[in-house]
């Protein structure tokens, strides 16, 4: 069995600047992962809290000191020398450690942070990568896929500049669209439209998430930009992208009623159903996040019957990653689909339970970023080992939402490895009515990649028992693996360079865990950064009691090869 030998927290930045937590954790095996959690924006009265300083003297009241005391002084000895693998168990002791409901004594994000970072070392301990353990593990789908991306291309609302009203204005690639086709989609499109705002003197300036944050006179104007932009690639809205918003609407409600520029008095409750509903017929919008205020719960009923499923409806603030929520949207019929942000619940086993929650309703997933992110890709996994149908972490532009998006590459590439091997597993997506709600256009899908390795799958529907055979257009050579680097000791000062390592054995590892590492190849060997930050005053005595000393072995000197014994040629029989 395998045992947690240290853990170490220290205060690192997010994507806005704020700080955030970083936890690292050893195992007594030789493996060290890292968990970077994100911040969201101020939490809502019934969202779990986080524990923030609030000291005046240290980055604005926003530090997270006390966090990092936390789990240096308290959390971390409750963990030490129990087995990683045990994710229930031990997301249990930190729910109880807390012992509140909202989680405001030890803060989600206190919880979160050592919970991912629980769950990277069980997994690296057993074997496997972050998504083949949640997919394995919990069985949330029956084969793996890479989620249909929302990118947000344009943002306004509070990730603006006072710019728009809508948070953000996102586009969707059609369902039967291949990964790596839909990169090609948001990258066309956002160049022409960088370009086209430049042309027109919009602005093209980007917001917190990275979208672009134009100057125009009403919201809608936004969807004729990006279409004029989607005119010059080879792209066709509504048969190979769609348009959805994000209104975070609790911030354009202001006395009672909703206001948007593009009316110059406030909006009734009828008014603002009918404004989106419009959306969906003049630009067909087939996606809206938080629509209405999180108290005007007959508006979400109305909407959601009203459109009858021809579009998505996802509920973030009302839900907030709460399977009690959930289950209470889920019954009110508020919507059918939910935002999941691990982060915001706190331990990876809630974060689990919430995405079973809307399954097992019927309900679409989408596995989203925040609005504070870092460069930890556990994300990228999740969405695919939970069977996500959506994942949304921005546009391309962004070093956090990169590091998602080229992780989602490897783990395509090792889907469709195993694909090349007869496993049975599928990528690619079917054409869905609910996405191309045109019918001349959605029976001509874009041309997709020269190759593409799976069959299709339908992400706007519950994930079917059985996918269907793989069809192959084209034979794709099989991939060679590359040789693996031959194993190199390592002391617990040395600092290798970092090197990504596919999580699937025997697939090009180019770097070797550690000496004392299982003698299978772990699919996600942790990163091997080990900080100087370990010996801080804080947990000196702890590491001092608790490193061994690794010598490195000497080389044994190469033995001469014995003298071939030259034989007589044996005589033809005659």
């Amino acid at each position: 069995m395998s045992a947690i030998r240290a853990i170490l927290a220290k205060e690192i930045l997010d994507s806005q600047g704020h700080p955030t937590i970083q936890v690292s954790l050893w195992t007594d095996d030789g493996f060290l992962v890292e968990s970077k959690i994100p911040n969201g924006s101020k939490a809502l009265a019934h969202e779990a809290q986080p524990l923030i300083d609030n000291d005046p003297e240290h980055k604005s009241g926003m530090g997270v000191l006390k966090a990092i005391e936390l789990i240096n002084q308290t959390i971390a000895s409750q963990l030490i020398g129990k087995d990683p693998t045990q994710q229930e168990q031990l997301d249990k002791m930190l729910i109880d450690l807390d012992g509140t409901e909202l989680k405001s004594q030890f803060g989600v994000n206190t919880i979160a942070a050592v919970s991912q970072a629980l769950f990277k070392a069980g997994a690296a301990v057993s074997g496997m990568s972050v998504y083949q353990r949640l997919f394995e593990q919990y069985q949330l789908v029956s084969y793996l896929k890479i989620p249909t991306c929302i990118f947000g291309l344009v943002n306004g609302g509070k990730y603006g500049s006072g710019n728009l009203d809508i948070q953000e204005f996102l586009i969707m690639p059609a369902s039967h669209i291949d990964y790596r086709v839909s990169l090609e989609i948001e990258d066309g499109i956002r160049t022409n439209l960088q370009e086209l705002l430049r042309a027109r003197g919009a602005g093209y300036s980007t917001g917190i998430l990275g979208g672009f944050t134009p100057s125009l006179q009403k919201n809608t104007d936004v969807f004729d930009f990006i279409t004029e932009a989607s005119q010059k690639t080879d792209y066709i809205l509504s048969r190979d992208f769609f348009f959805g918003i994000d209104s975070g609407a609790e911030n354009i409600k202001d006395r009672g009623k909703y206001s948007l520029r593009d009316k110059s008095t406030a909006y009734s409750d009828k008014e603002i159903l009918d404004y989106y509903k419009n959306l969906k017929e003049k630009y067909n919008v087939t996606y809206f996040e938080d629509p209405f205020a999180t108290q005007d719960l007959e508006l979400w009923k109305g909407f959601t019957a009203d459109l009858d499923g021809s579009a998505k409806i996802a509920l973030d603030s009302i839900t907030v990653t709460s399977t009690k929520k959930i289950q209470e949207a889920v019954q009110n019929k508020y919507g059918n689909a939910i935002i999941i942000k691990p982060s915001q619940i706190g331990t990876v086993t809630e974060a689990i339970q919430a995405v079973k929650a809307a399954k097992d309703a019927g309900w679409s997933t989408v596995v989203s970023q925040r609005s504070g992110e870092t460069t930890d890709d556990f994300l990228a996994d999740f969405a695919v080992g939970a069977g996500a149908d959506f994942i949304k972490f921005g546009p391309t532009n962004r070093g956090e939402a990169v590091e998602k998006y080229n992780r989602l590459a490897d783990i395509y590439l090792e889907i469709e490895q195993q694909m090349l091997e007869g496993e049975n597993m599928d990528q690619t997506n079917p054409q869905d009515p609910n996405t191309n709600p045109v019918a001349t256009d959605a029976t001509q899908p874009a041309a997709p990649a020269a190759t593409q390795p799976t069959t299709e799958v339908n992400p706007f529907e519950v994930a079917p028992e059985t996918p269907a055979e793989p069809v192959v257009e084209t034979p794709v050579a099989p991939v060679t693996p590359e040789p693996t680097a031959p194993e190199q000791p390592l002391t617990l000062g040395e600092t290798p360079a970092p090197t990504a390592a596919p999580p699937i054995a025997g697939m090009g590892m180019e770097t070797q865990p550690p000496m004392n590492a299982p003698a299978a190849t772990p699919a996600v060997p942790a990163a091997p950064v080990i900080e100087p930050a370990v010996a801080q005053e804080a947990i000196n005595s702890t590491l001092a009691e608790i490193s061994p000393t690794i010598e490195t072995p000497t080389e044994a000197p190469a033995e001469t090869p014995a003298e071939p014994v030259a034989e007589e040629p044996a005589k033809p029989a005659v």
